[in-house]
């Protein structure tokens, strides 16, 4: 197969980490992978491998540095001769809905919905018009149908993301718990429908009888917010800000809970990584949150705003080292059955094959 990633800008999300991931499994394949960004220069960028499978093209954008501007995509499209034109993020979907109306183009154009945010008017036609969709969570698509009228139950799929590290069984604070002691761990970008600050907020009342701390792993807009709000609690002394790692894995290992308050999302990359890891969770409701554990098996979910409730789930773990170390288990045989990048790189073949091979009947 040809295919044909589309990425505004590598920088570094869970988006664009699974662009590259699925560009680099796919073309290890013996696929002809090629991923086409709008613009250069992105954190991600920095850190492909010279031996990497696939081909990267960058646009030529000149000075003006945007994310949602696509000089020569077309045309770009055109030389490449894709089989497949798969978009990753919102400002590759909208592309993607002018594309959808192009009755010459020869390619089977695949929609995707990764995110929790409101939909703008051209990623709305993407999803209506091009001949496939592909969300990572069934939360997603329930959405655009209530939210959009989107109902495509026949051309769409859902396949979630893989998780793009390796976590062997770990010598972890979850295999080895400590009553009354807590290492609390979120790993996010800092921006507002994170609500990290509501966090902060929710363990400055957890009692005085539980030693805890919080790891509070990313970057963003809203990271130094965060660090002020620590200190006007009176808890910066409990809370470490390590900033955007490379491989967080060793925070995982000295883990005992991932923590998730965010009021938006489609399906967090840290969650999936906390259950691989075989760390129970305690997360708010939101977007496709649900689909990353078992509740009450692996993890607790909680109804947004209930903070009495989040707060009593972190307490009941903190004083039962027995219930974390059975849901750590339970974490990491749901991660297995349902998070490995095999199965997602599997599940796109699969899809793109069919696709084709429609597109040939035709």
């Amino acid at each position: 197969m040809r295919l044909a990633l589309l990425q505004d800008h590598l920088r570094s999300g869970g988006t664009e980490r699974q662009t590259i991931a699925i560009a680099q499994a796919l073309a290890a394949r013996d696929h002809q992978v090629d991923l086409v960004v709008f613009r250069s220069g992105g954190g991600l960028e920095k850190t492909l491998a010279p031996e990497r499978a696939f081909r990267l093209h960058q646009l030529r954008q000149g000075p003006l540095k945007t994310d949602w501007f696509a000089p020569g995509l077309r045309r770009k499209l055109a030389r490449l001769r894709p089989d497949i034109v798969l978009p990753m993020g919102r400002m590759a979907n909208c592309h993607a809905g002018l594309l959808s109306r192009d009755p010459r183009r020869p390619y089977r154009l695949v929609a995707t919905l990764r995110t929790g945010r409101s939909l703008p008017w051209l990623y709305r036609r993407a999803l209506r018009h091009a001949d496939h969709i592909v969300a990572n969570s069934r939360e997603a698509l329930q959405r655009i149908v209530t939210q959009n009228r989107i109902h495509r139950p026949d051309t769409s799929t859902v396949i979630y993301n893989g998780c793009l590290r390796e976590f062997p069984t770990p010598e972890s604070n979850a295999q080895n718990p400590r009553p009354n002691k807590l290492h609390l761990l979120s790993v996010s970008m800092f921006r507002p429908q994170k609500r990290q600050i509501r966090l902060l907020r929710i363990c400055a009342k957890l009692p005085v009888d539980i030693d805890w701390s919080l790891t509070l792993a990313g970057d963003g807009p809203t990271l130094a917010s965060c660090r002020k709000e620590a200190a006007a609690l009176g808890i910066e002394s409990r809370v470490h800000f390590p900033g955007l790692l490379a491989d967080p894995r060793p925070l995982y290992a000295e883990g005992d809970i991932a923590v998730h308050t965010s009021e938006k999302e489609s399906l967090p990359n840290f969650l999936v990584e906390a259950q691989m890891a075989g760390l129970p969770v305690v997360a708010y409701q939101a977007g496709g949150v649900d689909e990353t554990f078992r509740n009450e098996s692996s993890g607790y979910l909680v109804r947004q705003g209930n903070e009495s409730t989040f707060l009593d789930r972190l307490v009941k773990l903190a004083q039962s080292p027995s219930l974390r170390l059975q849901m750590s288990q339970a974490a990491r045989d749901h991660a297995r059955r349902n998070f490995t990048l095999q199965a997602q790189t599997n599940a796109y073949e699969n899809l793109f094959n069919r696709l084709i091979a429609t597109n040939s009947h035709a």
